[in-house]
């Protein structure tokens, strides 16, 4: 790449990545009930909200927090 082709294509690199994140940040923060990714999970979700909630928090306490 020539001149400012090189940072043509370092911006676009750096707004695809962003878009990835965005996108991530979307997909874990946007819940999905009519098509989810385990639907078991989305079944306690609705049905159980307080058994959804206290599963939620034990895994994170076990996985995320070590």
């Amino acid at each position: 790449m020539v001149g400012g082709r090189k940072d043509e294509a370092v911006v676009g690199v750096a707004t695809n990545m962003v878009l990835v994140l965005l996108f991530i940040c979307s997909l874990l923060t946007d819940l999905n009930l009519d098509d989810p990714l385990v639907p078991e999970i989305a079944h306690m979700y609705k049905s159980d909200r307080t058994k959804y909630e206290a599963t939620a928090r034990n895994w994170s306490q076990k996985y995320a927090m070590g």
